[in-house]
């Protein structure tokens, strides 16, 4: 007359260890950003040179190139059905695509400005995107239409994060704005970076977030006080993108040619590795579900993949 929780234990990594493993190269121009699939084999990729690409991270051979957008490829998403994935891009659009064949499926407008970024809810019937136009929207995937606008930034909205019924956007107004997904509104503002910030991501639980900003920082926030409970110094110029793993260590990217790992110990984060490979600014780095392997995008053209033995 029992219930039981049956799990397989988290596999302890230590990402101190992570290397570069394969550098992927196909694209003809920068590469802005990458996201990683659920399957842990694939990732997608968009770039300068108006088209993504889905990798297969064993042969590192492309499998499906994607062709539509008139301009740069800013921010990518997979969708939890792995099959397909959601784009963003200076034309202003957003284009859903299917990942296996490289067919747009879909095609959203309704920014006035570049659509700088893009992340999807958990229900996967619905976008979120933020644009130059100072906007956040809110979009049915199966309508094809935006349902809800959210003003508050005065600046670029650059990144956009969601966990539950939260949306967080980071902007270059140098604020981060915590917002309800069910009523738009806005719940807080997180002010204390110097500079714009260029994306933004939740740590597991969504009762944290971090951002990343020009300042060449990143700040951890608590979402329910506002309050910022650390500030990550150790870049040497503008923190491009952040992602967390699980366990909520946090990986983050730069300009300054390199990436940082930051391990969660006693309420603070310490630098554990700092990883040197690319030739000019890292975009982007996604992580791959199992903790164990990071992609990165810059704007040499190519994509690494960096593993833990």
């Amino acid at each position: 007359m029992t219930l039981k929780l049956w799990g397989v234990a988290p596999v302890s990594v230590d990402l101190s260890k992570l290397a570069e493993l394969r550098t992927l190269k196909g694209h003809l121009d920068i590469v802005f950003c990458v996201a990683a699939f659920l399957d842990g084999n694939r990732v997608v990729s968009g770039s300068r040179d108006n088209t993504l690409k889905v990798w297969d991270l064993m042969s590192g051979a492309v499998v499906a190139t994607m062709e539509g957008h008139e301009r740069d490829i800013v921010s990518v998403a997979v969708f939890r059905d792995d099959r397909r994935v959601v784009s963003a891009s200076d034309d202003k659009t957003i284009r859903v695509w299917e990942a296996a064949t490289g067919k747009c499926i879909a095609t959203l407008k309704g920014h006035s400005g570049w659509v700088l970024t893009v992340a999807i809810v958990s229900d996967d019937q619905h976008i979120v995107s933020g644009s130059k136009d100072t906007t956040v929207r809110i979009w049915n995937v199966t309508l094809g239409s935006c349902i809800a606008t959210l003003k508050g930034h005065s600046g670029s909205v650059w990144s956009v994060a969601l966990w539950g019924n939260r949306i967080v956007s980071g902007s270059s107004d140098k604020t981060v704005k915590v917002w309800s997904l069910t009523t738009g509104e806005c719940e807080r503002t997180l002010e204390g970076h110097v500079d714009g910030i260029k994306s933004v991501a939740f740590l597991a639980g969504g009762r944290r977030c971090v951002s990343a900003s020009s300042d060449n920082t990143l700040k951890v926030w608590d979402v329910a006080t506002g309050a910022c409970v650390a500030t990550l110094q150790g870049h040497d110029g503008w923190v491009t993108s952040v992602h967390v793993f699980p366990g909520d260590a946090i990986i983050s990217s730069s300009n300054d040619r390199t990436i940082k790992v930051w391990h969660p110990t006693a309420g603070t984060w310490n630098l554990v590795t700092t990883l040197r490979g690319h030739a000019s600014s890292v975009c982007d780095v996604s992580v791959l579900p199992n903790g164990r392997r990071v992609v990165s995008a810059s704007e040499d053209g190519s994509l690494k993949l960096w593993g833990c033995a």
